[in-house]
């Protein structure tokens, strides 16, 4: 069966193509607006990419801009978006649209700007006090994978250190006006080490705040994804014209279809990040990638991420890498819950624990991966010790306490719709 737009609209008609997306089902409620979104949600396109934009756009009083506005935001594509209707193949956008969006375009990349400064200011006071880091994702990854930082949004700076170093690098960071979100114990500080991989400090009213990590994720999430596995393959890319270290691709990639695996893949830009790293790094070595995936349980998360982004954005897959996801009939139903979820209005509605549990067991395929995951939920979190503050013998309770914590916060995100923050 063909796909029919809700107000009847024939997508056969000029203006109306909806891409023809192997994970988009005859029953998905999809609007033009979508299908517009995501032609522009990437660095380049192909002619029949700009001739479908062209088509589109032609209409453009056929077009519900508010809700192309809306929906880019909410998936942290707007700047994308701007890129590629402010070409010629987008003549007919109405120019207060297209002003609103390069508006938007001009913040972002004024924001990039400050933010990649205070990045590389942090590296280099790091790298004088004898601490090794490298930035993760942020204004690193928009260079590395988007080879301009004004196309990607971001919030927040994450920074990884050796977790030996991690102590150090926040007293660094507390004395240069940075502060936690709570004073910690010194055992407090020693379950966090423990149970977490990073912890957020901020500085001038909350407008900077830094990420700083001492793992990718956290060892019972994914457990192939350990720091001390990757500092010996990492990269030299440049940032603001200074020398900084990041990930190998391989492991940047694979960490990315982890983050995006954690939180259903809610964002269209996390696949965007994918995305343009696949077309930026023709040289990955795919059978490393999967032997290293595939070693510790974290496969199906890796082919998920890459059948949504060949899917979704067209990105370029080897043939049996695209086959191979193509045949797990659990890859392509939780692809089209994803892209449900992405299309399912200009807000984004907070999964509930139940559905991120269920997600979560399912883009696991081996029994062992499945339990660490188990034993993940009950680890307490910061939010936890800042509730109930209790000394280290009693630390257990931590555990104990841990499922009506999870109820709690399901009950209070059901309450508060999402604010678009990266995570």
């Amino acid at each position: 069966m063909g796909m029919i737009f809700p107000d009847g609209r024939d997508p056969k008609q000029p203006g109306n193509v909806m891409a023809s997306l192997p994970v988009v089902s005859h029953e998905l409620k999809s609007r033009v607006e979508d299908e517009l979104v995501l032609l522009c949600a990437r660095t380049k396109v192909n002619a029949e990419t700009s001739a479908r934009i062209a088509a589109i756009t032609s209409r453009a009083e056929g077009i519900d801009w508010d809700y192309v506005y809306a929906i880019a935001r909410r998936h942290s594509v707007l700047p994308l978006v701007y890129s590629q209707l402010n070409t010629p193949a987008a003549a007919n956008v109405p120019s207060d649209q297209l002003a609103r969006l390069k508006e938007n375009y001009q913040k972002n990349a004024a924001r990039n700007l400050f933010l990649t400064a205070e990045l590389c200011r942090i590296l280099q006071t790091f790298e004088a006090a004898g601490i090794e880091a490298l930035p993760y994702k942020g204004p690193a990854l928009a260079v590395y994978a988007y080879g301009n930082q004004a196309l990607r949004r971001f919030v927040d700076l994450d920074i990884m250190v050796r977790k030996a170093d991690v102590i150090r690098a926040k007293d660094i960071l507390m004395a240069g006006g940075f502060v936690c979100g709570t004073a910690w114990t010194n055992a407090q500080q020693a379950l966090l080490l423990r149970t977490q991989h990073n912890m957020s400090l901020s500085r001038d009213q909350g407008r900077l705040v830094v990420e700083l990590h001492w793992e990718v994720a956290s060892s019972l999430f994914a457990s192939s994804l350990q720091a001390e596995d990757l500092w010996g393959r990492l990269e030299t890319m440049r940032l603001n014209n200074s020398a900084v270290k990041s990930l190998s691709a391989e492991d940047l990639l694979l960490s990315l279809c982890v983050h995006g695996s954690k939180h259903l893949w809610e964002r269209l830009a996390w696949i965007c990040d994918v995305a343009e790293l696949v077309k930026t790094r023709r040289d990955l070595d795919w059978e490393v990638l999967l032997k290293r995936a595939a070693s510790t349980g974290n496969e199906r998360m890796l082919l998920l991420g890459l059948y949504l982004t060949h899917s979704l954005l067209d990105a370029p897959l080897p043939a049996h890498i695209k086959s191979e996801s193509e045949a797990d009939g659990m890859i392509v139903s939780l692809a089209k819950e994803v892209t449900g979820r992405l299309f399912d209005g200009s807000e984004t509605t907070p999964a509930t624990i139940n559905q991120s549990i269920r997600f979560n067991w399912a883009v696991r395929s081996g029994w062992r991966s499945r339990l660490r995951y188990c034993r993940l939920l009950l680890q307490p979190t910061d939010a936890d010790i800042e509730i109930m503050r209790l000394p280290r013998p009693l630390s257990f309770v931590y555990y104990l306490m841990r499922p009506f914590a999870l109820l709690r916060r399901d009950r209070g995100r059901r309450l508060v719709p999402g604010n678009g923050r990266e995570r």
